[in-house]
Protein backbone atom coordinates (compact mmCIF):
# COMPACT_ATOMS: atom_id res chain seq x y z
CA UNK A 1 0.00 0.00 0.00
CA UNK A 2 0.92 3.50 -0.09
CA UNK A 3 1.50 6.02 1.93
CA UNK A 4 -1.65 8.04 0.92
CA UNK A 5 -3.71 5.21 1.31
CA UNK A 6 -3.76 5.43 5.20
CA UNK A 7 -2.74 8.69 6.07
CA UNK A 8 -3.86 12.17 4.79
CA UNK A 9 -1.83 14.54 3.03
CA UNK A 10 1.39 15.99 5.50
CA UNK A 11 0.28 19.71 6.20
CA UNK A 12 3.66 21.59 6.48
CA UNK A 13 4.88 23.86 9.29
CA UNK A 14 4.82 27.48 8.31
CA UNK A 15 7.08 29.65 5.75
CA UNK A 16 8.36 32.71 7.22
CA UNK A 17 8.55 32.14 10.82
CA UNK A 18 11.73 33.87 11.43
CA UNK A 19 13.71 34.33 14.78
CA UNK A 20 12.28 37.90 14.06
CA UNK A 21 8.54 36.80 14.00
CA UNK A 22 9.20 34.57 16.95
CA UNK A 23 10.79 37.39 19.30
CA UNK A 24 8.07 39.51 18.17
CA UNK A 25 6.04 37.28 19.67
CA UNK A 26 6.66 37.09 22.85
CA UNK A 27 5.17 40.31 23.59
CA UNK A 28 2.17 38.61 22.65
CA UNK A 29 -0.34 37.74 25.50
CA UNK A 30 -1.49 33.90 24.18
CA UNK A 31 0.25 31.39 25.57
CA UNK A 32 3.56 30.36 24.45
CA UNK A 33 3.53 27.11 22.75
CA UNK A 34 6.77 24.38 21.52
CA UNK A 35 8.59 25.22 18.10
CA UNK A 36 9.93 22.40 16.22
CA UNK A 37 11.32 22.05 12.45
CA UNK A 38 13.99 19.68 11.47
CA UNK A 39 15.07 17.88 14.52
CA UNK A 40 16.41 14.57 15.55
CA UNK A 41 13.40 14.85 18.00
CA UNK A 42 10.57 16.84 19.10
CA UNK A 43 10.83 16.11 22.90
CA UNK A 44 13.17 18.46 23.99
CA UNK A 45 11.82 22.07 23.74
CA UNK A 46 14.71 25.19 23.29
CA UNK A 47 12.01 26.98 21.39
CA UNK A 48 8.90 28.44 22.45
CA UNK A 49 6.48 30.71 20.09
CA UNK A 50 3.00 32.60 20.97
CA UNK A 51 -0.50 30.75 19.49
CA UNK A 52 -1.13 34.06 18.49
CA UNK A 53 1.94 34.34 16.51
CA UNK A 54 2.66 35.65 13.00
CA UNK A 55 4.99 34.55 10.52
CA UNK A 56 7.33 37.71 8.19
CA UNK A 57 4.27 37.75 5.92
CA UNK A 58 1.87 38.27 8.77
CA UNK A 59 0.07 35.32 8.29
CA UNK A 60 -1.07 33.86 11.82
CA UNK A 61 0.73 30.43 12.13
CA UNK A 62 -0.75 27.33 12.54
CA UNK A 63 -1.20 25.54 16.07
CA UNK A 64 -1.27 21.90 15.85
CA UNK A 65 -2.83 19.33 18.43
CA UNK A 66 -4.69 16.39 18.48
CA UNK A 67 -3.00 12.85 17.36
CA UNK A 68 -0.66 12.43 14.75
CA UNK A 69 3.10 12.53 13.95
CA UNK A 70 5.65 15.22 13.59
CA UNK A 71 7.98 14.24 10.50
CA UNK A 72 11.36 16.04 9.77
CA UNK A 73 11.36 17.29 6.07
CA UNK A 74 14.68 19.02 6.27
CA UNK A 75 17.73 18.63 8.69
CA UNK A 76 17.31 15.46 10.35
CA UNK A 77 14.90 14.32 7.45
CA UNK A 78 12.78 11.48 8.28
CA UNK A 79 13.12 11.58 11.93
CA UNK A 80 9.17 11.35 13.30
CA UNK A 81 7.82 11.98 16.57
CA UNK A 82 4.60 10.92 17.69
CA UNK A 83 2.50 13.19 19.49
CA UNK A 84 -1.09 13.11 21.25
CA UNK A 85 -3.24 15.88 22.53
CA UNK A 86 -0.72 18.24 22.66
CA UNK A 87 -0.22 21.84 21.37
CA UNK A 88 2.70 22.80 19.20
CA UNK A 89 4.14 24.85 16.05
CA UNK A 90 6.10 23.74 13.20
CA UNK A 91 8.23 25.71 10.52
CA UNK A 92 8.74 24.24 6.98
CA UNK A 93 11.28 21.94 7.77
CA UNK A 94 8.60 19.64 9.15
CA UNK A 95 5.39 18.64 8.79
CA UNK A 96 2.40 16.63 10.64
CA UNK A 97 1.09 13.22 10.00
CA UNK A 98 -2.49 12.44 10.72
CA UNK A 99 -4.46 9.02 9.52
CA UNK A 100 -7.15 9.09 7.96
CA UNK A 101 -10.79 8.17 8.74
CA UNK A 102 -12.19 6.12 6.44
CA UNK A 103 -9.05 4.18 5.44
CA UNK A 104 -9.49 0.26 4.62
CA UNK A 105 -6.45 -0.56 6.71
CA UNK A 106 -6.25 1.07 10.29
CA UNK A 107 -2.62 2.08 11.82
CA UNK A 108 -1.66 3.15 15.34
CA UNK A 109 0.47 6.28 14.47
CA UNK A 110 2.69 5.78 17.55
CA UNK A 111 3.88 2.35 15.86
CA UNK A 112 4.31 4.38 12.78
CA UNK A 113 6.61 7.20 14.11
CA UNK A 114 8.76 4.24 15.81
CA UNK A 115 9.62 1.39 13.46
CA UNK A 116 9.23 3.37 9.99
CA UNK A 117 11.52 5.67 10.98
CA UNK A 118 14.78 4.84 9.72
CA UNK A 119 12.91 3.60 6.34
CA UNK A 120 12.20 7.52 5.76
CA UNK A 121 15.86 8.32 7.08
CA UNK A 122 17.07 5.82 4.31
CA UNK A 123 14.83 7.84 1.35
CA UNK A 124 15.98 11.38 2.48
CA UNK A 125 18.82 12.70 0.57
CA UNK A 126 21.93 14.95 1.62
CA UNK A 127 23.28 17.76 -0.24
CA UNK A 128 24.28 19.32 3.11
CA UNK A 129 21.37 18.74 4.57
CA UNK A 130 19.13 15.93 4.33
CA UNK A 131 16.01 16.34 2.61
CA UNK A 132 12.36 14.31 2.15
CA UNK A 133 10.52 15.59 -0.41
CA UNK A 134 6.41 14.67 0.11
CA UNK A 135 6.23 13.09 -3.40
CA UNK A 136 8.90 10.72 -1.83
CA UNK A 137 6.84 9.87 0.86
CA UNK A 138 3.78 9.73 -1.43
CA UNK A 139 4.87 7.30 -3.79
CA UNK A 140 6.68 4.64 -2.14
CA UNK A 141 5.45 1.42 -1.27
CA UNK A 142 5.07 0.13 2.36
CA UNK A 143 3.58 -3.08 3.84
CA UNK A 144 2.36 -2.81 7.81
CA UNK A 145 1.47 -5.83 9.90
CA UNK A 146 -2.39 -6.12 10.90
CA UNK A 147 -3.37 -3.46 13.89
CA UNK A 148 -3.82 -6.53 15.81
CA UNK A 149 0.15 -6.65 15.60
CA UNK A 150 1.23 -3.20 15.77
CA UNK A 151 -0.91 -2.78 19.21
CA UNK A 152 0.77 -6.05 20.46
CA UNK A 153 4.08 -5.12 19.59
CA UNK A 154 3.13 -1.38 21.12
CA UNK A 155 2.14 -3.53 24.28
CA UNK A 156 5.16 -4.85 24.87
CA UNK A 157 6.97 -1.34 23.28
CA UNK A 158 5.42 0.70 26.06
CA UNK A 159 6.28 -1.86 28.68
CA UNK A 160 10.19 -2.13 27.85
CA UNK A 161 10.23 1.54 27.63
CA UNK A 162 8.81 1.92 31.11
CA UNK A 163 11.65 -0.16 32.63
CA UNK A 164 14.52 2.11 30.12
CA UNK A 165 12.81 4.97 31.90
CA UNK A 166 13.21 3.85 35.42
CA UNK A 167 16.93 2.70 34.24
CA UNK A 168 17.31 5.93 33.21
CA UNK A 169 16.19 7.47 35.94
CA UNK A 170 18.46 5.03 37.96
CA UNK A 171 21.54 6.21 35.57
CA UNK A 172 20.89 9.90 36.49
CA UNK A 173 21.15 9.19 40.45
CA UNK A 174 23.89 7.35 39.72
CA UNK A 175 25.84 10.27 37.71
CA UNK A 176 24.98 12.65 40.14
CA UNK A 177 26.33 10.61 43.01
CA UNK A 178 29.86 9.79 41.50
CA UNK A 179 30.72 13.41 40.35
CA UNK A 180 29.50 14.26 44.07
CA UNK A 181 32.59 15.39 45.88
CA UNK A 182 33.28 12.53 48.50
CA UNK A 183 32.13 13.31 52.21
CA UNK A 184 33.17 10.62 54.76
CA UNK A 185 34.12 10.48 58.37
CA UNK A 186 37.46 7.95 58.07
CA UNK A 187 38.25 5.78 61.33
CA UNK A 188 41.78 5.59 61.08
CA UNK A 189 43.95 7.91 59.35
CA UNK A 190 47.83 7.18 58.52
CA UNK A 191 48.75 10.57 58.20
CA UNK A 192 47.38 14.04 58.57
CA UNK A 193 47.55 17.59 56.87
CA UNK A 194 50.49 16.44 54.57
CA UNK A 195 51.59 18.81 51.78
CA UNK A 196 50.41 16.84 48.39
CA UNK A 197 54.05 17.76 46.96
CA UNK A 198 55.43 15.63 49.71
CA UNK A 199 53.09 12.81 48.68
CA UNK A 200 52.98 12.53 44.84
CA UNK A 201 55.39 13.66 42.11
CA UNK A 202 54.70 14.59 38.41
CA UNK A 203 56.05 13.72 35.01
CA UNK A 204 55.65 16.48 32.66
CA UNK A 205 54.73 15.50 28.39
CA UNK A 206 56.83 15.65 25.14
CA UNK A 207 56.32 18.41 23.54
CA UNK A 208 56.18 17.72 19.74
CA UNK A 209 54.71 14.31 20.33
CA UNK A 210 51.66 14.68 17.36
CA UNK A 211 50.10 12.32 15.42
CA UNK A 212 51.76 13.00 12.40
CA UNK A 213 55.16 12.23 14.74
CA UNK A 214 53.29 8.66 16.21
CA UNK A 215 52.36 7.88 12.22
CA UNK A 216 55.92 8.35 11.35
CA UNK A 217 57.30 6.19 13.81
CA UNK A 218 54.94 3.17 13.20
CA UNK A 219 57.29 0.60 11.54
CA UNK A 220 59.84 1.00 14.29
CA UNK A 221 59.90 -2.23 15.90
CA UNK A 222 61.08 -1.40 19.57
CA UNK A 223 59.14 -1.39 22.75
CA UNK A 224 55.69 0.57 22.31
CA UNK A 225 53.98 2.73 24.67
CA UNK A 226 50.21 4.44 25.39
CA UNK A 227 50.05 7.56 24.08
CA UNK A 228 47.99 10.07 26.53
CA UNK A 229 46.78 13.04 25.99
CA UNK A 230 44.28 15.38 27.59
CA UNK A 231 41.60 12.78 26.59
CA UNK A 232 40.34 10.64 29.83
CA UNK A 233 37.77 8.76 27.38
CA UNK A 234 39.47 5.49 25.90
CA UNK A 235 38.14 5.85 22.27
CA UNK A 236 39.84 9.41 22.03
CA UNK A 237 43.36 8.24 22.58
CA UNK A 238 46.12 8.20 20.48
CA UNK A 239 47.35 5.07 20.18
CA UNK A 240 50.50 3.57 20.33
CA UNK A 241 54.14 4.64 19.91
CA UNK A 242 57.21 2.78 20.04
CA UNK A 243 60.21 4.10 21.78
CA UNK A 244 61.90 6.40 19.53
CA UNK A 245 64.01 9.88 19.79
CA UNK A 246 61.87 13.33 19.65
CA UNK A 247 64.31 16.95 19.26
CA UNK A 248 67.42 14.55 19.46
CA UNK A 249 66.03 12.54 22.66
CA UNK A 250 64.29 9.51 24.06
CA UNK A 251 60.45 10.48 24.60
CA UNK A 252 60.16 10.44 28.01
CA UNK A 253 57.68 7.68 29.72
CA UNK A 254 56.34 5.84 32.86
CA UNK A 255 56.64 2.38 32.86
CA UNK A 256 55.60 -0.74 34.90
CA UNK A 257 53.60 1.91 37.74
CA UNK A 258 50.44 3.22 38.39
CA UNK A 259 49.71 6.53 37.68
CA UNK A 260 47.03 8.95 37.68
CA UNK A 261 46.43 11.29 34.28
CA UNK A 262 45.72 15.07 34.28
CA UNK A 263 44.71 16.85 31.65
CA UNK A 264 46.77 20.51 31.46
CA UNK A 265 44.62 22.08 29.18
CA UNK A 266 40.97 21.85 27.74
CA UNK A 267 38.98 19.91 30.06
CA UNK A 268 41.96 20.59 32.67
CA UNK A 269 41.93 19.18 35.92
CA UNK A 270 40.35 16.23 34.87
CA UNK A 271 42.22 13.15 36.20
CA UNK A 272 41.84 8.90 34.74
CA UNK A 273 43.27 5.87 36.60
CA UNK A 274 46.35 4.23 35.05
CA UNK A 275 46.63 0.85 35.67
CA UNK A 276 50.51 -0.69 35.93
CA UNK A 277 51.17 -0.28 31.95
CA UNK A 278 53.77 1.37 29.99
CA UNK A 279 53.14 5.14 28.72
CA UNK A 280 54.35 8.27 27.61
CA UNK A 281 52.48 11.54 27.25
CA UNK A 282 52.23 14.53 25.16
CA UNK A 283 52.23 18.45 26.73
CA UNK A 284 48.51 18.17 27.07
CA UNK A 285 48.67 17.01 30.20
CA UNK A 286 50.80 15.02 33.22
CA UNK A 287 51.13 11.79 34.91
CA UNK A 288 51.36 11.81 38.86
CA UNK A 289 52.25 9.21 40.95
CA UNK A 290 53.32 8.32 44.46
CA UNK A 291 56.80 9.46 45.33
CA UNK A 292 59.43 6.84 45.78
CA UNK A 293 59.76 8.94 49.09
CA UNK A 294 56.36 8.38 50.39
CA UNK A 295 56.05 5.48 53.22
CA UNK A 296 52.00 5.86 53.28
CA UNK A 297 49.70 3.54 51.64
CA UNK A 298 47.93 5.87 48.46
CA UNK A 299 45.41 4.31 46.61
CA UNK A 300 45.53 6.63 43.43
CA UNK A 301 42.04 5.66 43.02
CA UNK A 302 40.93 7.24 46.26
CA UNK A 303 42.88 9.91 45.38
CA UNK A 304 41.61 11.60 42.79
CA UNK A 305 38.02 10.73 43.56
CA UNK A 306 38.64 12.55 47.47
CA UNK A 307 40.41 15.28 45.76
CA UNK A 308 38.04 15.83 42.87
CA UNK A 309 37.54 19.43 43.54
CA UNK A 310 41.25 20.27 44.76
CA UNK A 311 42.34 19.63 40.99
CA UNK A 312 39.45 20.81 39.48
CA UNK A 313 39.43 24.36 41.72
CA UNK A 314 43.04 24.93 39.97
CA UNK A 315 41.97 24.98 36.74
CA UNK A 316 41.36 28.00 35.07
CA UNK A 317 37.72 28.96 33.93
CA UNK A 318 37.94 29.58 30.41
CA UNK A 319 36.53 27.41 27.28
CA UNK A 320 40.30 25.88 26.92
CA UNK A 321 41.55 26.28 30.19
CA UNK A 322 44.90 25.39 31.95
CA UNK A 323 45.85 23.43 35.13
CA UNK A 324 47.91 24.88 37.62
CA UNK A 325 50.35 22.60 38.46
CA UNK A 326 52.49 24.41 40.53
CA UNK A 327 49.44 25.91 42.77
CA UNK A 328 48.27 22.63 42.88
CA UNK A 329 51.57 21.26 44.37
CA UNK A 330 52.46 24.21 46.51
CA UNK A 331 49.24 24.88 48.31
CA UNK A 332 46.73 21.37 48.66
CA UNK A 333 46.93 19.46 51.98
CA UNK A 334 45.93 16.31 52.00
CA UNK A 335 44.80 13.68 54.83
CA UNK A 336 45.78 10.37 54.13
CA UNK A 337 42.85 7.61 55.56
CA UNK A 338 44.38 3.63 56.15
CA UNK A 339 44.38 1.64 53.08
CA UNK A 340 41.62 -0.35 53.40
CA UNK A 341 39.19 2.80 54.15
CA UNK A 342 40.66 4.12 50.57
CA UNK A 343 39.91 1.05 48.82
CA UNK A 344 36.00 0.80 50.43
CA UNK A 345 35.44 4.43 48.50
CA UNK A 346 36.91 2.37 45.31
CA UNK A 347 35.25 -0.37 45.58
CA UNK A 348 31.63 1.71 45.79
CA UNK A 349 32.69 3.74 42.99
CA UNK A 350 33.64 1.15 40.43
CA UNK A 351 30.25 -0.92 41.49
CA UNK A 352 28.53 2.36 40.28
CA UNK A 353 31.03 2.86 36.97
CA UNK A 354 29.48 -1.28 36.74
CA UNK A 355 26.14 -0.14 37.11
CA UNK A 356 26.21 2.55 34.88
CA UNK A 357 27.71 0.27 32.27
CA UNK A 358 25.30 -2.07 32.48
CA UNK A 359 22.70 0.42 32.42
CA UNK A 360 24.21 1.58 28.82
CA UNK A 361 24.57 -2.09 27.29
CA UNK A 362 20.43 -2.61 27.97
CA UNK A 363 19.56 0.86 26.50
CA UNK A 364 21.85 0.63 23.65
CA UNK A 365 20.18 -3.53 23.55
CA UNK A 366 16.69 -2.01 23.05
CA UNK A 367 17.66 1.13 20.81
CA UNK A 368 19.20 -1.75 18.24
CA UNK A 369 16.10 -3.82 18.77
CA UNK A 370 13.42 -0.74 17.52
CA UNK A 371 15.54 0.49 14.87
CA UNK A 372 15.38 -2.92 12.99
CA UNK A 373 12.63 -2.99 10.36
CA UNK A 374 9.63 -4.97 11.25
CA UNK A 375 9.16 -8.41 9.17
Amino acid sequence: MKFLDIINQVEKGNYGLTDEAIYASINNSADMIPLWGGNKEHETITRMVSKDAKTKKDTPITVFSGEGIIISLDGSAGSMTYKSNQEFALNHHAGFITKKKDALFDVNLEFFAIFFQNYYRALSVSDGSKTLSLDQLYKEEIDIPSIQLQNRIMKEYNSIKSKINQLTAIENKLYNLINKEISTNYKEYQTKNQKVSTIIDCMGGNQGLTEEFIYQNLQNQNEKYIVLSSATDDKTMMGLIPMCKLNGNYIKVFRDREGLLVTRNGKAGQTKFLPKGNYTINDHGYILYKKNSCNYDVNLQWFALQYKEDFLSYASNSDNGTWNKTGFFNSVIIDIPEKQEQENIVALYNKALEYLNNIKNIKQSFDFIISKEIV
